[in-house]
């Protein structure tokens, strides 16, 4: 068999799970494998070897693609830029490490960017776009961009970080990355958390069941209220799809891109039509005629599959790595 027939092996390293699966033709091959992510860079390395020798004993593998947390420098494989998820990880040379190990060619990109070209790869209708945005709405927010078919990485890898693009001038909120006010700290699962803190403040336990929560409220407490009638609920989520708006409008009046596609664990929160509607009503109209937004067609499969069509195409171009 060719060599360039050959399948990929995917690794979506998050911090809680360690997702792998070979992919071929856009799509994943067979039952994905799922391991915690332990602690401490040594334990998850040892984690990611076990996984691919796993996939090594039963299928010939072209190389493998490992989508993580933290800013990447693709040319080298090492993590260069710090993540709260992953305590320690910064300055691990990841590729160098596992191509020592395996014998495998190995390309190691930032997990919204392997998301986002994951996307496109396997997606008919994001084909010939010129300006493509991926926004993960989670636990924070990730941004991939991809323009003319290649990932945009900025001129020190850090290009994406649009989860902390600043929305507020008041220093309400806090972020993970110490700054105040991001755009993660209100449009994140733990941005809406917040919001509905802020909004049960003088609420009684009789006038909302969500008060009654209040010391155990999670997001899906919230979904559910809203979905039930619940007014109080239904404004907290309205004020969250505006605080994602705010981002999206950001992101447009900056690129000026074809279409936003969404994912992560908070995406399934969206109401697609509430959400178009906030971003037309802040945009300038020569962008927001144009702008479609969409829901994420691979959803959490999107990392482990951008991350091994990464590693097939530096395959196809030959030793270089791959550099928008």
């Amino acid at each position: 068999m060719d060599k360039q027939q050959l399948p990929a092996l995917g690794i979506d390293l998050g911090g809680t799970k360690i997702a792998a699966a070979l992919v071929q033709g856009h799509t994943v091959v067979g039952e994905p494998w799922r391991v915690p992510t332990p602690q401490g860079p040594d334990k998850i390395i040892e984690a990611l070897l076990e996984l691919i020798e796993k996939f090594k004993k039963e299928h010939l593998i072209m190389g493998v693609g490992i989508a993580t947390a933290g800013i990447v420098n693709p040319e080298t494989g090492e993590v260069v830029g710090s993540t709260g998820n992953l305590p320690g990880w910064e300055g691990t040379p990841l590729k160098k490490i596992i191509e020592a190990k395996t014998a495998l060619r190995v390309h190691v990109e930032n997990d919204a960017n392997a998301a986002a070209y994951g996307e496109v790869c396997a997606s008919p209708h994001l084909q010939n776009k010129t300006c493509i945005v991926t926004v993960t709405l989670g636990t924070g927010i990730g941004v991939g961009i991809i323009i003319d078919g290649d990932v945009y990485r900025g001129a020190h890898f850090a290009a994406g970080e649009g989860g902390h693009i600043k929305i507020s001038m008041e220093n309400r909120r806090r972020c993970t990355c110490e700054l105040w006010d991001c755009w993660e700290a209100y449009g994140s699962g733990r941005g809406l958390l917040a919001t509905g803190w802020e909004m049960l403040e003088g609420v009684t336990d009789d006038q909302s069941r969500l008060a009654q929560r209040r010391a155990h409220l999670t997001n899906q407490d919230i979904l559910e209220a809203a979905k039930d009638g619940e007014v109080l609920a239904q404004r907290m989520l309205e004020k969250w799809h505006e605080h994602v708006a705010c981002g999206l409008v950001s992101l447009c009046h900056l690129l000026d891109p074809d279409v936003f596609v969404l994912t992560g664990g908070m995406s399934k929160f969206v109401d697609y039509k509430m959400l178009r509607d906030m971003v037309a009503d802040r945009t300038l109209p020569r962008i927001s005629k144009f702008l479609e937004i969409h829901p994420s067609l691979l959803s959490e499969a999107a990392g482990l599959i951008g991350a091994a069509e990464l590693v097939l195409l530096e395959a196809t171009r030959g030793d270089k790595p791959v550099r928008a």
